[in-house]
């Protein structure tokens, strides 16, 4: 039977193309380190590993059961933790949620849950849509904030509200106040990557009134959203982002927002749980109290 230690083992061997770091990490020796994985070899029927002086790479099979390794050992962590959290009288709630909604909005609503409810410990990811439904599916996490409707049978969601994106500018921008949808091609933008919802969701709403994202003109793609601002702010470009995440420049009034006519920018929240989580009866207060508050609550 495969033991979780040799599964580790096996993963940081190829994430670091590498035995010898692995075994001196570890602590044991580099031909301990590869009986160990020798004998995995064995118990799978195949070779995983290939070595040679420019390092150790994974075989096709070695491929195969490195993409489910990560799964294999979130599973075994999350079982650990749910023994300890019992233990200790703990109820121990895992939330997902794409990037922004967990820096930005969560916060806020998450420290009052904990005030009502002091006998759960919670702890947030950070994930996109198809993680956290992966995640749910598996039971590596309890409950997920999503930006779109789950096509699995097997999970429940539960509509929370909408979340503002506005388009930001620097304040020294002499863009108007407000613009056309068509206007927007005038302007240079900096984006956000695919990672974020944004993105799926504004190519929808340009495609609804025929133009196409892809026309703005992009000076640069960045991978966080304080990335955007940071270019808002040396008035690189425009950028859409959450209204929350720029509340504090909008306060200060370092940056302002422009109006795009008959051009809403909202989109739907959801909160979504699998149907038959093993303690889905402990989760229900939760996911009531999220589903109440709505987003009145949020920072």
């Amino acid at each position: 039977m495969m033991n979780i230690g040799t599964l580790k083992y096996f993963k940081e061997i190829v994430e670091t193309q590498s035995i010898s770091k692995v075994a001196q990490n570890s602590h044991i020796s580099q031909s301990a380190l590869s009986q160990i994985i020798q004998k995995l070899e064995a118990e799978l029927g195949y070779k995983l590993l290939d070595r040679s002086n420019k390092g150790v790479h994974p075989t096709e099979m070695g491929k195969i059961v490195y993409k489910y390794s990560g799964t294999m050992l979130r599973i075994y962590q999350k079982m650990e933790d749910e023994l300890y959290s019992r233990k200790q009288k703990l109820e121990n709630v895992r939330i997902n949620g794409y990037s922004s909604f967990i820096n930005y909005s969560l916060p806020c609503i998450l420290y009052k849950i904990k005030k009502k409810f002091p006998g759960y410990k919670f702890e947030v990811h950070s994930k996109s849509n198809e993680e956290s439904f992966n995640d749910l599916s598996n039971e590596i996490t309890d409950l997920a904030f999503v930006s779109e409707e789950p096509c699995d049978d097997g999970l429940n969601y539960d509509f929370i509200g909408k979340e503002k994106i506005v388009l930001a500018a620097c304040k020294n921008n002499n863009i108007p106040e407000t613009i056309t949808v068509e206007d927007l091609m005038k302007y240079e933008f900096v984006t956000l990557d695919d990672s974020y919802p944004i993105n799926k969701f504004l190519r929808k709403k340009f495609r609804d009134v025929n133009l196409k994202m892809d026309d703005l003109k992009v000076v640069f793609e960045v991978d966080s959203i304080g990335a955007a601002k940071s270019s808002i702010t040396n008035n690189l470009g425009l950028s859409f982002l959450p209204y929350l995440s720029i509340k504090k420049e909008l306060y200060e009034e370092e940056f302002k927002t422009i109006e795009i006519v008959d051009f809403s920018l909202d989109y739907d929240i959801y909160l979504a749980s699998k149907k038959d989580s093993t303690h889905v009866e402990s989760l229900n207060p939760i996911i009531n109290y999220f589903v109440k508050s709505g987003t009145s609550e949020f920072c």
